[in-house]
């Protein structure tokens, strides 16, 4: 005797394509670099995740003139980090 198989349920309308509130993404840093920033969050009695969120916003609230006056003092600084791959 076949089985008789259930009825499809009709699916929610593109609810899953939905972008999600919060994302986790991976970011790669320097080893030795990430380890000071640790320490001086540590010693500061701050916590790293408040430290970054805060450099995100700083970042984001700068016009385009300000944007790219940050970026070139880290190159000034650190170099290109496209150098490094």
């Amino acid at each position: 005797m076949a089985k008789q198989s259930k009825p499809s349920k009709p699916s929610k309308p593109m609810e899953s394509a939905r972008k999600p509130p919060t994302s986790q993404r991976t970011y790669r840093f320097n080893t030795e670099l990430f380890d000071s920033f640790e320490e001086d969050c540590a010693r500061h009695l701050a916590n790293p995740k408040l430290v970054l969120e805060a450099l995100i916003l700083h970042w984001l609230e700068q016009s385009a003139d300000g944007r790219g006056s940050i970026a070139m003092r880290h190159r000034e600084r650190f170099g290109n980090a496209a150098d490094e791959e």
